[in-house]
């Protein structure tokens, strides 16, 4: 009886075996499917350019220099050429860090998606000109895109007016840091609107105080801080005339910029 029940129990194992295999290529061709039908769904949404011309937009960016922290402004320009392979190339002049490459591929991505444009049988160059020796990128990031999105759609960007910000997967704008310094290079420069990322509209920092005791022939001096908050809006109104929006994605950055 005991090796007949062991018998039985070996003859079952081939069947369940063969189970486990067909449970598996079933799950990998449902995975597969579902896979190519997504592809298919992203590649109906982006359509090729259709022009065969070299297409070029130039969009205001703003950064903090590494020697000074003092406000620096200048220029990103996107080039698009045909004939490429969704290459997103950067223009190294100044000295870029190499977060600025990542950032910029998340904006042209950003920007395809905004669009619904392919870069695929294109290269992306972006180019950048601003004094200083080493820039970080993310903070570009915003301005990249608008630049990027104004070349795919042949429009121009706004001459008088500058963004600082990163550029997420999701087309939100980032946080940044040095706006005040940001700011006032912006207002020296002319431009007549600043744009910021949601929620930066007011910063705070702290205000030194000194306080003064004398005992005897002596004076005591006792330093401390008191924070302080700048509502920045009011701040470059006040000291510009130059009003700050604060902006959410890039849909509101287009708005604000692209003509």
């Amino acid at each position: 009886m005991k090796n007949h029940t062991k018998t039985k129990r070996m003859e079952k194992r081939p069947y369940r075996n063969v189970s486990y295999i067909l449970v598996f290529v079933m799950g990998f061709l449902f995975a597969s499917l579902a896979y190519e039908i997504n592809f298919a769904g992203n590649a109906k949404q982006l359509k090729l350019i259709e022009t065969t011309k070299i297409v070029y937009a130039t969009s205001n960016m703003v950064a903090v220099s590494s020697q000074d922290n003092a406000g620096l402004i200048g220029k990103v320009t996107a080039e698009i050429r045909p004939g490429g392979e969704g290459r997103v190339l950067i223009n190294t002049n100044p000295f870029l860090e190499p977060d600025t490459q990542q950032s910029a591929e998340t904006a042209t991505k950003v920007a395809e998606s905004y669009t619904g444009k392919s870069l695929g049988d294109r290269d992306i160059i972006l180019s950048f000109n601003i004094t200083g020796e080493v820039l970080g990128g993310p903070s570009a990031g915003a301005a990249m895109t608008t630049a990027v999105i104004a070349a795919i759609e042949g429009k121009t960007v706004r001459s008088n007016a500058v963004i600082t910000g990163t550029i997420n997967n999701d087309s939100t704008i980032g946080p940044i840091g040095g706006i005040l310094e940001k700011a006032a290079a912006a207002a020296e420069n002319n431009m007549t609107l600043f744009l910021i990322p949601k929620g930066q509209g007011k910063l705070q920092y702290y205000e030194q105080k000194v306080q003064e005791q004398k005992i005897g022939r002596f004076v005591y001096q006792r330093i401390y801080y008191v924070p302080k908050t700048i509502d920045v809006n009011n701040y470059t109104m006040t000291q510009w005339n130059m009003p700050t929006k604060e902006v959410v994605a890039i849909s509101d950055v287009v708005g604000y910029m692209i003509e």
